[in-house]
């Protein structure tokens, strides 16, 4: 009979791994049965900590109170004797399977509202929360923890997509999780200044900037067509151009016309 705990068991742990923040921006890595076994750990969990609460105020806890009555277990033993009149069913167990199955979901609801408190605790702010709970996720991925520090830090990235094309810009959003894709599967970028890779040599040219622009522009890119993302130093950048156009004079070589430079202005 107490392999009816099986089902609290699944929907109290699906629902800490839906609504506790911890979990859920990590569902999306648990597929197929990873999914269901992670889900009945957590519904365990909410299981055993429900069982030794009622134990333990099973124990403690009087019979009644003034008029009120504490024992729940008789209780409900009353309530599924009334209703069942079959001598068969054990009746004391039923009870507890009732009283175990409601204290399962409890303990699974008191846990996500105790996750979300902690939360707000440690930041105040909504956003910084999210951000504090990205960075643990996203640190394992080399290319996730350079778009998180750019989202962070306001630094400015070089991005070269599989098309060939370049943008320089500034992560501004890392877009929100689901559960089956991850909080960065889209990205939105403040873009700086854009252009392209050549073919023959790979060397960029640049042949948009967008600072011209008065409005803030964000660009939504899928971070499965980034090719490969680096820190963009404007300094370090202006010292290259500088140092080609003097070797171009130097040979008396010409910049082509199709061939625009951006100089950044801090």
């Amino acid at each position: 009979m107490f392999l009816l705990l099986i089902i609290p068991i699944l929907i109290s742990g699906f629902y800490v791994c839906n609504h506790n923040l911890y979990y859920f921006y990590r569902l999306h890595r648990y597929e197929g049965q990873y999914l269901y076994l992670k889900s009945a750990l957590l519904g365990f969990t909410c299981l055993v900590t429900a069982s030794f609460t009622a134990l333990f105020l099973n124990s403690i806890l009087p019979d009644k109170i003034w008029v009120i009555p504490l024992d729940v277990i008789a209780y409900i033993d009353s309530l599924i004797t009334a209703a069942i009149k079959d001598p068969k069913i054990s009746t004391i167990q039923l009870s507890w399977i009732i009283l175990l199955s409601i204290l399962t979901q409890l303990t699974g609801w008191l846990w996500v509202q105790v996750s979300h408190i902690h939360i707000k605790l440690r930041e105040k702010d909504v956003e910084k929360s999210k951000i504090m709970l990205m960075s643990s996720i996203l640190r394992d991925s080399p290319l996730d923890n350079i778009l998180l520090e750019s989202y962070i830090d306001e630094t400015p990235l070089m991005l070269t997509l599989n098309d060939r094309k370049v943008y320089v810009g500034i992560v501004s959003s890392l877009g929100e999780p689901n559960e089956s894709e991850g909080m960065d599967q889209e990205i939105a970028i403040i873009p700086i200044m854009s252009g392209y890779r050549n073919k023959e040599n790979f060397s960029v040219t640049f042949n948009t900037d967008y600072q011209i622009i008065d409005k803030d522009l964000n660009i939504v890119l899928r971070q499965e067509i980034i090719n490969s993302a680096t820190e963009f130093d404007f300094d370090t950048y202006n010292k290259f151009l500088q140092s080609r156009k003097n070797k171009l004079a130097d040979r008396s070589i010409s910049i082509p016309p199709d061939s625009k430079y951006f100089f950044w202005k801090s």
